[in-house]
């Protein structure tokens, strides 16, 4: 089977986990949907390199970097005030 082909079918999955979220009433980002992009898009980064696709496979890592970034700070303790 394709890299693309699984990659982009990764993250329609995402896609689809983020949206039966925001259908139960939930706005905030899913871990699930980003950890299903990252690895939707590591496959299409590789994917990308491995057909001399390299612009692709940049921009590709570019949003790959991003949504990690993402992820980082939803899993990130989120530090409180003291009084």
């Amino acid at each position: 089977m394709d890299l693309s082909l699984i990659g982009l079918s990764l993250l329609a999955i995402g896609w689809i986990v983020q949206l039966i979220y925001s259908w139960k009433g939930k706005s905030e980002i899913q871990s699930w949907f980003l950890i299903a992009y990252l690895f939707g898009v590591i496959l299409l980064v590789v994917d990308g390199y491995m057909n001399n696709l390299t612009g692709m496979a940049l921009l590709n890592l570019v949003t790959l970097v991003a949504a990690g970034l993402v992820l980082l700070k939803l899993n990130k303790p989120v530090k409180t005030k003291k009084k």
